[in-house]
C-alpha cells in the first residue's frame, strides 16, 4: 500500500496519531498541519485540519495533490442516532450530506449536482477494513454516515431525515468522500461515537466526555494502521 493520509478536525482526535509516526517533517498550507512520518512501515501524513466541511475538503484535496495519498482515512468522533450508542466504533459505508438541498433543479436531497447523491467506501476496501476489525474482535457498526456544517442535537436539523436503522452524523465526511471521488482515490472513514441526538444532556455530555471520545477514535485508527499489510 502506498502513502496513506489522515484527517482529523481536532487535536485530541489525532495526538495518539503524532505520537505513533515520532519525529517527522511538518508543513503548513492553506491552514492545515501537516505531519509526515510512518507507522508499520506505512508513510503517512497527518492532516490536523480544522472542523467543518470546506477545511476537511481542502486537507483532502491538499493530500492527494501535494502529498500524493493514495488512500485517505479520515478519524474522529461523531454523534450516533439509535440503535448506536455513546462508544461505538463506526466504519462508513457511505456518506451523505444532510445539509444540501438544490431539489428544485431536480436533484435528491442531499445530492450536489452532478455528482451521485451518496459516496459509496470502496467495497474491496470496506471487506478489507471490516476483516481486520474482525480478526482482532473489535466489535463496530457498519453505516452510513451525515456530513453538515452544524452541531446537531434535533431531528429538525436534519432536513427530513429520519431515524431509521441508525447513522452517524458530523461534520467533515462526505466533503473528504466528495474529494476522493472526484481524484479516484479509496478512502475509508472511522468514527467514534460521543453523543446520540436527542438524548436528555446531549451538549453537556459530549463537552464533558469530548477529550476522552476523541482519544478512544485515535486509538481505533491507530490500531488499524498497525494491523494493515
Amino acid at each position: 500500500m502506498n502513502k496513506i493520509g489522515i484527517i482529523c478536525a481536532m487535536k485530541s482526535e489525532m495526538d495518539i496519531l503524532l505520537n505513533a509516526i515520532g519525529e517527522g517533517r511538518k508543513v503548513k498550507m492553506l491552514g492545515c498541519t501537516f505531519y509526515e512520518g510512518s507507522i508499520n512501515n506505512h508513510e503517512v501524513v497527518l492532516s490536523l485540519c480544522g472542523v467543518g466541511k470546506v477545511n476537511s475538503a481542502i486537507a483532502a484535496t491538499l493530500l492527494i495533490s501535494e502529498f500524493q495519498c493514495s488512500l485517505i482515512i479520515n478519524s474522529g468522533i461523531a454523534g450516533g442516532v439509535s440503535p448506536l450508542k455513546k462508544r461505538d466504533s463506526v466504519i462508513a459505508s457511505s456518506l451523505l450530506y444532510y445539509d444540501v438541498d438544490v431539489t428544485p433543479f431536480g436533484y435528491e436531497k442531499g445530492q450536489v449536482p452532478g455528482l451521485p447523491k451518496e459516496f459509496m467506501v470502496n467495497p474491496d476496501l470496506l471487506i478489507f477494513v471490516k476483516s481486520i476489525f474482525n480478526r482482532l474482535e473489535l466489535p463496530y457498526k457498519c453505516t452510513k454516515i451525515y456530513s453538515g456544517d452544524q452541531f446537531v442535537v434535533s431531528f429538525d436539523q436534519l432536513n427530513g431525515i429520519k431515524a431509521g436503522d441508525g447513522f452517524a452524523i458530523e461534520m467533515e465526511g462526505a466533503s473528504i468522500a466528495q474529494v476522493c471521488i472526484r481524484a479516484g482515490i479509496d478512502f475509508i472513514v472511522l468514527r467514534y461515537i460521543s453523543d446520540i441526538i436527542g438524548e436528555e444532556n446531549q451538549e453537556e455530555e459530549y463537552f464533558k466526555f469530548e477529550k476522552d471520545m476523541a482519544e478512544r477514535s485515535a486509538s481505533v485508527t491507530l490500531t488499524l494502521l498497525k494491523n494493515m499489510e
